[in-house]
């Protein structure tokens, strides 16, 4: 599914052509997956767990730089996948889709279970503006290095979330 989504869009990439490429037969794929729907799913899932493991121990450590640039770091070591899953031409179906499977993948390895609304609004916040912010990068390639992607995601997101956790709203 990678290697195809660099080279056609998501809606151009048939079963057939999947199984083709994996080297298996078009029914085979179907033992393991039900549609191509959700071998997306499994590949966003895959994905979402390797970025884990990276931003993780920098979010630990609370270098939030550190963070940022590894998130843009991995979106340019996967690009294809990227452009195909949150800013391809197929809309935003998939790209809701991608963050559906973010929330859900990321909520599942959190360490620790939210708190309360805030904990809840902020890790939504933090995927879902994340991931809007890369998708406007990747439809705007060249517009903005990679560098500055970082500092745009650590300025608008990760430390404004940090000041918001140490000083919430009264009423919460």
């Amino acid at each position: 599914m990678t290697e195809l989504a660099a080279e056609s869009p998501l809606e151009a990439i048939t079963v057939r052509a999947i199984a083709a490429r994996a080297g298996i037969g078009y029914a085979t794929f179907f033992r393991h997956y039900t549609d191509k729907d959700a071998l997306l799913a499994e590949v966003a899932d895959i994905l979402i767990r390797q970025f884990m493991v990276q931003v993780r121990p920098l979010l630990m450590q609370r270098d939030r730089r550190g963070a940022a640039r590894t998130i843009v770091n991995f979106v340019v070591g996967h690009l294809p996948i990227y452009k195909a899953l949150i800013a391809g031409g197929s809309g935003e179906t998939v790209r809701a889709e991608m963050l559906r499977q973010t929330l859900v993948t990321m909520a599942a390895t959190r360490q620790r279970q939210p708190e309360g609304p805030l904990d809840d609004f902020i890790f939504f916040h933090i995927v879902s503006t994340i991931l809007n912010q890369l998708a406007w990068w990747l439809r705007h390639e060249g517009a903005i290095d990679a560098e500055a992607m970082a500092e745009i995601i650590e300025r608008t997101v990760l430390t404004p979330v940090s000041d918001l956790r140490q000083a919430p709203p009264k009423g919460l």
